[in-house]
Formats: structure tokens, sequence, C-alpha cells
């Protein structure tokens, strides 16, 4: 019996020697097991609290110093610009810019301090030594951002007096230097971007070591209990870490709908929740990214839209083709703005209706006391403040939402109003971010407007007589010459009226060059009212006028000849407090082809047919003799029947 016990009491101790031993390895992977997982918790901790918020403390940075340097250059621009045009200093943007300079300033604070945490909590020697590198690196450049600061503020104090070369000299000592380290920043934003991805790979790679090793330690301790041990390493441990690895890998492959249970109170649930705190880190810095990307990208276009609306604005040779192109470009540039552009008459007294876009509703004329933003002599914004009031021109539909009213300068005088509303479907929010790029794109339509007006002056005081307001020599001989050639393709006949007052140098030495040029004046006018259509009339110089009438014959032209001069002799002038002598002129007539093929001969034929009125008496019209001879008997019947009628006696040299 006690045999039969001890061998009962050997396989029992055998029994739980093995079982011992099977405990003894089932607690030692266990413990290893935990370890391992303690350790990956520790790793992802080190990722979601040091590497991702040093990324996004970086990233902060790097955004924030790219918009200085865009603010500055902008600055530096305009300061250039103030001193040729003299514009509103841009407080804005230097007001920005300021903020810009605190705000670097406390996020390369924030990142050393990052940096400082991670090397405390650092796992290794080489992830110690990499972040007291970074802090090298951030505080090197920290110290340069310092430095450059001081630069930009005594740069800006020089653009702000009109000396925009000496703060571009201020600044280019220390841009070369400033760029450098912008790279170097970059660099480092990448450098710590690719430790994050490289210490989650490690994490991964952990993970599956601590599964095999868990998964091998258990099976060989427990071969008796196969399905146990399998079952219980599965569900505990192999599945909870296979989620874990595939959530890492979905991760790295960018792909967000990973997720894993936080619900667990234990090392699984802890890499849950620093699974979870990781990915909206790095949720939260490629949002930053794209966002940036999408600002840099919209800044861009509008740079260039606003760039190429200058450009062709410049070459529009006319307020119609400038203010077709400023609609067709604002519907590009201000997709959420509904608009239409006003601008002043001649006469100061009202705006008119220049152009619309998107819909913008447009009047043909508006006072300039019905708008708020003319009246006070800046960008009105109706309902930004608690109490707005509207403006006069606005319709009721456009009463019950917000609207821009921007007054149009050039050179420092008011040349019209742009007004804005939401396109449809556009909130106010949105239709309000507009504002600072509706101002740009106003000061460009602005300079157009300007140039184009000044170009047009500029251009009818090179062709008109400055004492008639007609058309002088050299316009008209160009006109002379196109229609001539013109003629020559379609066929169409073109006469010439060569006109001289009678004994004009009478009225000048009898009453003085002051009514000597009121006759010229008065003669002017009626020929300028008197011709009709495509007839042009011109002042050749001193009492010498001539008509150009394309299309038309030479009997045609000598009515008009005959219709000018009864008009001129029932003209009275007044000069003083008595009535100038009647005025009375002499007219010769010459038509193409038959008095001439060249300008100068179709001109010269004409003043021949003048002298001969002149010879015969004056105050008549004359038709040129052709150089065929052919008979114009017709013609001098016509001028015979008006003489007839009352007119005065019209000789004919043909």
């Amino acid at each position: 019996m006690s045999k039969s016990s001890a061998v009962r009491y050997t396989i029992t101790g055998k029994l739980l020697t093995i079982v011992a031993v099977c405990i003894s390895f089932v607690v030692a992977a266990s413990g290893v097991g935990i370890y391992q997982i303690r350790k990956i918790g520790q790793e992802i901790e080190f990722i979601a609290e040091a590497e991702v918020p040093l990324t996004e403390a970086i990233g902060h940075v790097t955004a924030h110093r790219l918009e200085q340097a865009l603010l500055i250059e902008r600055l530096l621009r305009q300061g250039f610009f103030k001193a040729a045009e003299s514009p509103d200093f841009d407080t804005e943007s230097e007001t920005r810019l300021l903020l810009l300079t605190g705000m670097i300033t406390e996020e390369f604070v924030e990142a050393e301090e990052v940096a400082r945490q991670g090397i405390q909590l650092a796992n290794t020697q080489a992830e110690t030594v990499e972040f007291k590198n970074i802090l090298q690196t951030l505080q090197k450049i920290a110290l340069e951002n310092h430095d450059f600061a001081k630069v930009t503020t005594q740069a800006l104090t020089q653009i702000k007096i009109g000396n925009p070369y000496k703060a571009a000299q201020q600044l280019s000592e220390v841009s070369k230097n400033h760029s450098a380290l912008n790279r170097e920043l970059e660099q480092l934003l990448f450098k710590v971007q690719a430790l994050a991805e490289t210490a989650a790979k490690m994490a991964s790679q952990h993970e599956r070591d601590a599964i095999r090793f868990t998964i091998l330690i258990s099976l060989g301790a427990a071969i008796f209990s196969v399905f146990l041990a399998v079952w219980l390493g599965r569900r505990a441990i192999a599945l909870p870490l296979t989620d874990v690895c595939n959530g890492l890998y979905r991760l790295s492959r960018n792909d967000f709908e990973a997720d894993l249970s936080t619900d667990r109170n234990d090392e699984i649930g802890d890499i849950g929740r620093a699974f979870k705190n990781f990915k909206k880190h790095l949720m939260q810095v490629q949002e930053q990214e794209r966002l940036e990307q999408d600002r840099q990208a919209s800044l861009t276009r509008e740079i260039r839209l606003l760039s190429e609306l200058n450009e062709w604005l410049q070459s529009s040779s006319s307020l119609d083709e400038l203010f077709g192109m400023v609609s067709r470009f604002m519907t590009q540039l201000l997709p959420e703005c509904s608009g239409a552009v006003y601008v002043y008459s001649n006469s100061r007294d009202v705006l008119d209706g220049a152009c619309a876009w998107n819909g913008g509703h447009i009047e043909s004329h508006i006072r300039p006391t019905s708008c708020w933003g003319l009246r006070r002599g800046r960008t009105y914004v109706y309902g930004e403040g608690e109490v707005s009031f509207a403006c006069d021109h606005v319709t009721r539909e456009e009463e019950g939402s917000v609207y821009l009213c921007l007054p149009i300068l050039a050179h420092g005088e008011t040349v019209g109003l742009m007004h804005l509303t939401p396109a449809s479907d556009t909130t106010n929010e949105v239709f309000l971010k507009n504002r600072k790029l509706a101002q740009m794109a106003a000061e460009q339509v602005s300079l157009a407007i300007a140039n184009t007006r000044m170009r047009d002056e500029l251009h009818n005081q090179s062709v008109r007589d400055p004492l008639t307001g007609l058309y002088n020599r050299r316009h008209f001989v160009d006109l002379l010459r196109s229609n001539l050639e013109r003629s020559r393709h379609n066929g169409q006949p073109v006469s010439l009226v060569s006109i001289d007052v009678d004994h004009f140098k009478k009225f000048n030495d009898n009453h003085g060059h002051d009514a000597g040029d009121m006759v010229l004046r008065e003669v002017g006018d009626v020929l300028e009212q008197t011709c009709q259509g495509d007839q042009v009339p011109c002042r050749l110089g001193g009492e010498e006028f001539m008509v150009l009438l394309p299309s038309s014959s030479i009997g045609m032209a000598a009515e008009v000849a005959e219709t000018l001069r009864k008009a001129i002799e029932n003209v009275t002038v007044r000069y003083g407090e008595k009535n100038l002598p009647t005025i009375t002129i002499s007219c010769g007539v010459a038509g193409y082809p038959t008095h001439g093929r060249l300008p100068q001969d179709l001109m010269k034929s004409a003043d021949d047919a003048l002298y001969q009125s002149k010879d015969g008496g004056r105050n008549r019209v004359t038709v040129a003799a052709s150089e065929a001879g052919e008979d114009l008997t017709d013609l001098v019947e016509m001028l015979d029947d008006a003489k007839e009628d009352g007119s005065e006696q019209v000789d004919d040299a043909a």
C-alpha cells in the first residue's frame, strides 16, 4: 500500500512538478509579456508626449516664420510703392508682423520645453543625444530669431519714415543667415517627423517580438494543455497585440480609421489610449499642414490673379475695355462676391454704373451722397457693427445682409466706388474674409482707371485743337490717309471741303485777337454741330478749316459745304456790348479719285477750289476742276438751283 502510495505520490509529484514548471514558465512568460507591453507603452507615450508635440511646435514656428517673411516682403514693397504713389501705410500688416514676432518667440520657448521633456522621457541614450541636438538647434535658431526681430523692428521704422532702401539694406544683411536657418528649421521638422515614424516602427517591432516570445514560452510550458494555453494566449495577449500592430501599420499608412480599444484597465488599454492620443496629434499636424498648404495655394493664386489683373488693366486701350476686364477677373478673384463698379462722371455730380459681375445689381447712376463709404472717405461694412445705416443706392434685398462699399482712390482722389455683396449660398463670414483682397483689387482698378483717363486726356490733347476743340491737322491727315486706303479696297468715294473765314484779319485788326478767337470758336462749334455721322471737321491752322466726308460723292460734299456756309452766315457773335460783323466763309470741294489719289493731292485740289471761291467774291462754294476734264454740269445746275432758292452765289470752276 505504501508502494502504491509512493507511485501515486511520484506521479502526483511529477504532475505537480510539471504543473509547477508550467506554472513557472507561464508566470515567467507573463512577466516577460508584461515587461514588453510596458516597454511598448513607454515608447508610444514618448512618441505622443515628446515627438508629436515637438513636431507640432516646430511646424508652427516654421509656418509663422514663413508668414513673417512674406509680411516683411509685402511691407517693403509697399514702402517702395509709398515712395512713388504715397498710399496709406498698411498698419494691419504691421500689427500682424509684430504679433507674429511675439508668437514665434513664445513658440520657440514651447519647442525648447518640449525638447527638454523629450530628453527626460527618452528610453535610450541615442534618443537622449538626438533630443539634446534638437534642443541645441532650436536654441541657436531662437537666438537668431531674437536678433532678426530687432532688425525687423528697425526696418519697419525706416519704412514708416519713408526710407525703404535703408530698410532693404538692413534686411539684406540678415536675410541670408535667416533663410539658411529657415531651411535648417524645415530639415529639423522633417527629422523629428522621421524620428516619430522610426519610433512607431520600433514599437511595432517590439510588439511583434513580445507576441512571438510570449506565445513560444506559453506553448513550451503547457505542452499537455496546448488548447488551454493557446486559447488563453490568443484571448488575453495575442489578439490584442495583433490589433495594436495592425493599428500602427494602418496609422503609418495615414489610415486614420484605425483604432484600438481604450476600455481595458491594463497595459493593452494604456497602449490604446496612447495610440488614440498619438493619432489625434498626428491628425492635427496633418490638418494644420493641409490648411497651411491650402492657404499658401490660395495666397499664391490671389497674387497671381492680382498681377495678371494689373498687367491686363494697364494694357487696356479704353475704359470700356478696362471694365470688361474687371468683370471677368473679379468673377475669378472674388467668386464669393457679387459686385459692381461705379465711376465719377466728368461733372463729378453723379457716379455712372461701369460694370458688374456674379449677378451683381448695378444702377445707371448714383449720387455721391447716397453711399456712406464715399461720404466717410473709407471702406464701409454694413452689418459689421451693432448699429449700421444702409446706403441709399442699395436695393431692399441687399439691406438684409452685409455688404461692402470701397471707395476707389487714385493719386489722392476718389475716382469711383466698388460695391460688393455676398454671392448666392455664401455666408457672411466667408464673404467678409474677402475684404482685404477686395481692397487690393480696388487699388489695382483705381490706378488703371486713372492711368487710362490720363492716357485718353493726353491723346485727346495731342489730336485736338486747343482753341476750337476740333481735330488738328496731324490727326486729320492720318484720318484722310486711312479713309483713302479703305476707299481703294471698297470703291467708296471720299470728299473734302476746304474752308477759310473771309476777311478774318479785319476781326483781329478792328476788334482785337480775343474777338478773332471768339469767331474761330464759333465757326468750330457750327462745324461740329452741323457735321453728322462719320463727317469729321478739323482746324488746319489760323482761320483755315477742313471737313472729311467719307462715303460722300462730290455732289453730296457740295451740299454739305453749302449747308455749312449758310449756317455760319446766320451766326451772330456778340463781343462786349456790340455784335461783330457777319461771319462768312469760302469753301472748296474736292473728291477722291476725281481730284487726286494721294492725301496731299486731294487737299491741294480742295485748297485750289477755295482760292477760286475767294477770287470769285468770297462767301461761296466752288468745286475743284477735274483732272480728266469730265462734265460737272449736273453739279453746277444743282448749286444754281440752291442759289435761286435764296442762297448766296455758288461758283463752279469745272
